[in-house]
C-alpha cells in the first residue's frame, strides 16, 4: 500500500505568508493572526474576514470529500466529510437571511 500524505486529523501547519497553502491543513501566518484576533475579539474588518476565509479552507469547504483508497478511503472520507459539513453550515449562516433560517416573517 502506498505511504499516505494527507491525514485530514493532523494537525493545521502555519507556513509564511508568502507560501501557498498545499492543502486544507496548512495556513499562512497572517491567516493564523487573523484567527487569533477573531478569538480575543480584537479583530478588524479585514481580519474577520480573512480569518473566515481561513475556517472555511480549513474545513475543506470546497474540497471533494471522497478520498480514494491509497489516500485513507472510506474512514478518511468520513472524516473529511464531517469537516465539510460545518464549512457549508457557516456559509449557510452567513449567507441566507435571518428570516429565512428562523422561518419567521417580518412585520
Amino acid at each position: 500500500m502506498a505511504k499516505r500524505a494527507y491525514r485530514p486529523w493532523y494537525p493545521v501547519k502555519v507556513n509564511a505568508d508568502n507560501s501557498q497553502p498545499a492543502h486544507d491543513l496548512e495556513i499562512r501566518k497572517a491567516d493564523c493572526v487573523a484567527l487569533q484576533a477573531f478569538a480575543a475579539g480584537i479583530a478588524t474588518e479585514d481580519q474577520q474576514k480573512r480569518a473566515f476565509a481561513a475556517i472555511q479552507h480549513i474545513c475543506g469547504a470546497n474540497d471533494l470529500e471522497y478520498l480514494p483508497a491509497e489516500h485513507g478511503g472510506e474512514r478518511d472520507s468520513a472524516f473529511k466529510s464531517g469537516k465539510r459539513h460545518i464549512a457549508l453550515q457557516l456559509r449557510k449562516l452567513v449567507s441566507f437571511p435571518l428570516d429565512l433560517l428562523t422561518g419567521e416573517k417580518d412585520g
